[in-house]
């Protein structure tokens, strides 16, 4: 192997490796200026019989992209005329984090194996590079079938109550439906599939930022039933509320209504 050769390869894995890096540090780095809250959800955001909307509240069902939220599958969306709250199975954080960084880097091998084909003429490289491109997609496809069954297991607290992140309603901003589901970093990380998602998605996929309970701000991405229940819920998130809710930390540690309050919506 000429130096030349050794150069270009070793040229296309540094900056594959930093181009798709960047991407996941973008991912879970930044930050928001208001945390949320992790709670016990009230019936009707678990889903439970006898749960009852309250007034002037929506609640929506969908199922939830994984992105940067780290819902997994079923999830139930709650806007408040202040907050919003969203209830569902959820990846831990580690374990969530660990999958995004191994298909990442998985893909950013993929790239100097393929200059190495293509530099050294040799046959066995582009066997690697399509292993280690299998590989990634089996990864980034397989964990994110197993979410939902791994959420499921620390889903439910008390009673069948599911645990619901809220945070303030005027927190959320870059509401889209479609490909926007994608935004802050997975468009880069899943640049290979990103095509096939995005026709998914279509009409049916609302995706926001909003903050975490770690204070950071991070991507959510419903795929809801029917497009109508897509654009009504849009349109509410949004919408601005009408008082301002607290401007640093949710407090609430419960739902601030209870589970029999209100009237049927």
């Amino acid at each position: 192997m000429f130096v030349w050769q050794q150069a270009v390869i070793a040229l296309v894995g540094l900056v594959a490796i930093g181009w798709l890096s960047a991407a996941v540090i973008r991912l879970f780095s930044v930050r928001s200026s208001v945390s949320a809250v992790v709670r016990p959800g009230s019936a009707v955001e678990s889903g439970l019989v006898g749960g009852i909307v309250p007034p002037k509240a929506r609640v929506f069902d969908g199922w939830s992209y994984r992105v940067g939220g780290r819902f997994a599958g079923r999830v139930r969306i709650a806007v408040y005329p202040d907050s919003v709250a969203v209830a569902g199975p959820r990846v831990p954080s580690g374990v969530y984090k660990a999958w995004v960084w191994l298909q990442t880097l998985l893909l950013a091998a993929v790239f100097p194996a393929l200059a190495a084909a293509i530099v050294l003429l040799d046959w066995r490289y582009l066997l690697w590079t399509v292993g280690l491109f299998v590989l990634s997609f089996a990864v980034s496809m397989g964990g994110a079938g197993m979410w939902p069954g791994l959420g499921e297991l620390t889903a439910e607290g008390e009673e069948g109550h599911l645990k619901a992140l809220e945070f303030p309603r005027n927190a959320v901003r870059e509401v889209d439906i479609g490909k926007g589901w994608s935004k802050g970093g997975f468009e880069v990380i899943l640049f290979p599939y990103l095509a096939g998602i995005n026709k998914l998605a279509e009409g049916r996929a609302v995706s926001f930022f909003a903050p975490d309970e770690t204070g950071h701000e991070v991507r959510f991405a419903l795929d809801m039933y029917a497009e109508s229940k897509a654009n009504e819920l849009a349109g509410l998130l949004r919408s601005i509320p009408k008082t301002d809710p607290p401007n640093k930390r949710i407090e609430t540690e419960g739902p601030p209504w209870p589970d029999n309050a209100g009237t049927d919506g």
